[in-house]
């Protein structure tokens, strides 16, 4: 709600400067750069190494556009919302850190990066992940990378199994480490 009003407030200010007979282009700009809403979670996908692909589906999951089963239901677009792993309703949240099996692959990850963290709802960890990469830091940039890349990883997996593929759980927290390590 109080994005809304700001949004009103933004483009009446632009209004009003349309209106003024002195109209200066400098002030419709900056006025215009304030428009829309800030977003916590923009510093985890700026000066990210991770590939191109994997950034793209870090924005989709911080904007939580996924298109997960919950979603796909929503849409009629199937019957079933159950996770393929822990047999829970597959939404963004439950699908990236509160899935037993996806939080045992986050903290093998983590723990390679040698940080030690308990994941904790998908809320909590962008909180989370929004502290701990602050600066311009080798951990904050690893750290950066490493989320990226983890959740583009676990999303594609769990892509691969809904469509029928067969999914090595255990050589996951290993393929991630080692594009960090390529990345890195």
């Amino acid at each position: 709600m109080l994005d809304q009003r700001e949004d009103v407030a933004s483009i009446e200010a632009l209004e009003d400067i349309i209106e003024d007979k002195k109209f200066n282009k400098g002030m419709a700009y900056r006025n215009l750069q304030n428009y829309g809403h800030k977003v916590m979670w923009k510093n985890l996908l700026y000066g990210n190494n991770a590939r191109s692909r994997a950034s793209f589906i870090f924005w989709l999951a911080c904007h939580e556009r996924l298109a997960t089963k919950y979603k796909l239901y929503k849409f009629s677009l199937t019957d079933n919302t159950t996770c393929y792993l822990c047999l829970q309703e597959e939404s963004i949240r439950q699908l990236l850190f509160e899935c037993d099996t996806m939080k045992q692959i986050w903290m093998e990850v983590l723990q390679w990066v040698q940080v030690p963290h308990i994941p904790g709802n998908w809320h909590e960890e962008t909180k989370w992940l929004v502290q701990q990469t602050k600066g311009k830091g080798m951990r904050a940039a690893i750290l950066k990378m490493a989320a990226a890349e983890t959740i583009y990883e676990l999303w594609k997996n769990i892509n691969n199994k809904s469509f029928g593929e067969p999914v090595d759980i255990t050589k996951i927290g290993k393929r991630i480490i080692d594009t960090l390590v390529y990345r890195g």
